[in-house]
């Protein structure tokens, strides 16, 4: 079993949620949410008979859920994407309560945003393709971010997830890497979806899962991330703040996972579940410059990994694993 720094962890975020309790109702009920992101039709997916022994009663895809988008921007990879994924996926997936966010694979644009002309058109693939019930708001918003309260074994836990793609500005770059923007009138959100997250985010509610594409915490690399927005990532971390309620943040996108605290505010990253990058980049990555980030808890793992928030008896505890289910890190609330 590998564990990065899990017995430090594990002390920062007791001390952090000690003032929050999370009860179960029987000492046998267990609930299992798995999350993972960048899963290409393009190749096998063994990864899938780790989280099947995990027995999760659902499963929450955070974008890069197909890879459909293609340079001349059109859809006609991304229908075949999806018709490939439907056959890739386990019969027993379907089975289970499925969420989804998307990123740019599945958006239509590799790191795309609001310029992308044919997003109303994606927006309708994934709805379909996830079969998002035909009266949800989905079907009549722009965007596909959504918010549900739930009950798990006697806490309220609400759930939030955001789109980073239909509303976002473009960036400052053509190309990685890229750098934080001065222009404070470019947006992630959009002015719709910020008002909305500013109402869900005071639904009563014992804890707070913020699903976002793209990472929030992180600053240091040049890659896609929030703080390409410094403004905007300064906004919603002051939001977020603004609740006393535990928060954590489940992010994808980046090929590599880690995790990220900020004060009582935790973010795993799971990325990427059977697309991940080549041993030979990642040996010379680390020889040239190893990344680090001042809000990085430990160090970051790059082969293929799905995460699992497990809720128990008096307690939560957030999990990232590999592709045979063995433990890289993890925390308890």
């Amino acid at each position: 079993m590998k564990v990065i720094n899990r017995i430090t962890l594990t002390a920062l975020i007791f001390l952090t949620f000690s003032n929050y309790s999370f009860s179960a109702t029987k000492d046998s009920e267990l609930y299992v949410i798995g999350f993972g992101s960048c899963i290409t039709e393009k190749r096998d997916q063994p990864i899938w008979d780790a989280i099947k022994k995990e027995n999760i009663d659902e499963f929450f895809f955070m974008g890069d859920n197909v890879y459909g988008d293609s340079e001349d921007g059109l859809l006609v990879e991304m229908r075949k994407s999806y018709e490939k994924q439907r056959q890739m996926f386990p019969k027993w997936v379907f089975d289970k309560k499925l969420n989804a966010i998307w990123d740019d694979h599945d958006y239509g644009k590799n790191d795309g945003g609001f310029e992308y002309p044919l997003k109303k058109e994606a927006q309708k693939l994934f709805l379909e393709f996830w079969n998002v019930n035909k009266e949800d708001p989905r079907h009549n918003r722009e965007g596909i971010y959504f918010n549900e309260v739930n009950e798990i074994l006697g806490s309220k836990v609400n759930l939030i997830a955001l789109d980073t793609r239909y509303h976002r500005s473009p960036l400052d770059q053509a190309d990685k890497p890229y750098s934080p923007t001065l222009d404070k009138t470019k947006t992630i959100l959009g002015e719709r979806q910020w008002k909305w997250l500013e109402e869900v985010l005071n639904k009563d509610s014992d804890l707070v899962i913020i699903v976002s594409s793209i990472q929030i915490l992180p600053t240091n690399h040049g890659f896609e991330k929030w703080y390409n927005f410094p403004h905007e990532r300064t906004k919603l971390l002051n939001l977020l703040k603004t609740t006393r309620k535990p928060i954590i943040i489940i992010s994808g996108d980046r090929h590599k996972a880690g995790l990220y605290k900020d004060g009582r505010i935790i973010e795993m990253t799971s990325s990427s579940m059977n697309k991940p990058i080549s041993k030979p980049i990642t040996m010379l990555w680390d020889l040239l410059s190893k990344e680090t980030d001042d809000l990085l808890q430990g160090d970051m793992y790059s082969r293929e990994n799905y995460g699992i928030i497990k809720f128990n008896k008096n307690k939560i505890s957030v999990t990232l694993k590999d592709i045979k289910g063995e433990e890289i890190l993890s925390v308890e609330i």
